[in-house]
């Protein structure tokens, strides 16, 4: 029970830690990020490119969305701007799971690992505290309880691997549909894409987890963090749950035709599938999906924003 306990403590903290990053660095940004989004997003190529940048210095992909309908339920950009942002803050969001990675780095790489950093993060968001400096102070602090919470998610789960419902488990996810379900439930319910993924990248350590059974996640996450957009649109103009709902078909459509290729494989038998992976691998796959999806819709996109505006118009 106590292992459990520590779990749920441990994503507590590492969301509230990205929650009070995300505040700090999203206050001190948010007059240039406004003048940004006005300015940059006059055509896809810009809008992807500034919702990457925005995205990996906030570090999270719903606060970029729910800025982005923000601004489009003041009227200060029209949904047809918004397109690459989304696109791109699906992307930047793949920098936390490098992040995470560097967590479990070997020791003569150990100025690479950020946690090495947290007591310095510390001190200086006290000093900013004691200054009155809020959003200084949110974003270092918020930042350290980031880095602490993927510490004790780590330290967490390393007693539950052993058990052997957790075991079954693994041998369960060996069914695609599951998988997927599992991705979306787990980032509907935390609300946190990056907190998945790192559970994720966490539970590689057993060597229990192959690329047949984290693909379908990862892919599952991806539609799971479109949630924290649909609910930011409720009770907002057409235009705004347009954010939103593209945001999800994006995703989902993305999803379907990735998992396509990865039946194809499945089907086939193919042997890279039942190999192990690590938490590298599971921050390459996810990092790839996204950009290969910009690559798949950058031709489509209109289609996809007409096929948006019908869909709003029918709610």
């Amino acid at each position: 029970m106590s292992i459990i306990l520590e779990f749920i403590l441990s994503v507590c903290i590492f969301i509230y830690g990205i929650q009070l990053f995300s505040k700090g660095i999203s206050n001190l940004v948010n007059e240039k990020a406004k003048n940004l989004l006005i300015k940059y997003t006059n055509t896809l190529f810009k809008g992807i490119i500034l919702g990457t940048i925005l995205t990996i210095i906030i570090q999270s992909s719903g606060i970029i969305t729910i800025l982005t309908l923000s601004f489009v339920n003041s009227n200060l950009i029209d949904f047809s701007n918004t397109l690459g942002i989304i696109m791109g803050s699906n992307l930047g969001t793949c920098f936390t799971s490098w992040l995470t990675s560097f967590i479990n780095t070997n020791n003569f790489l150990v100025f690479l690992n950020p946690t090495f950093y947290t007591p310095i993060f510390i001190l200086l968001g006290l000093i900013f505290f004691l200054k009155n400096k809020m959003d200084k102070s949110n974003t270092l602090l918020g930042l350290t309880f980031f880095l602490l919470g993927l510490k004790m998610l780590n330290n967490s789960l390393t007693p539950i691997m052993n058990f052997s419902w957790f075991k079954s488990l693994l041998i369960i996810l060996n069914n695609p549909f599951l998988g997927i379900l599992l991705g979306i439930i787990l980032t509907s319910i935390i609300g946190s894409s990056a907190a998945t993924v790192a559970i994720l990248q966490t539970i590689t350590k057993t060597g229990g987890i192959t690329y047949l059974n984290s693909i379908p996640i990862i892919l599952g996450e991806n539609i799971g963090s479109s949630i924290t957009g649909i609910l930011g649109s409720i009770n907002t103009k057409k235009d705004a749950k347009m954010v939103s709902i593209f945001n999800l078909l994006y995703n989902l459509l993305g999803t379907i035709i990735f998992m396509l290729i990865y039946f194809i494989f499945y089907f086939l038998k193919v042997r890279f599938l039942y190999l192990k992976i690590n938490s590298y691998h599971i921050a390459l796959i996810h990092t790839l999906f996204n950009f290969l999806s910009i690559i798949v819709f950058y031709p489509y996109t209109k289609y996809l924003e007409r096929l948006t505006r019908k869909m709003v118009k029918k709610i």
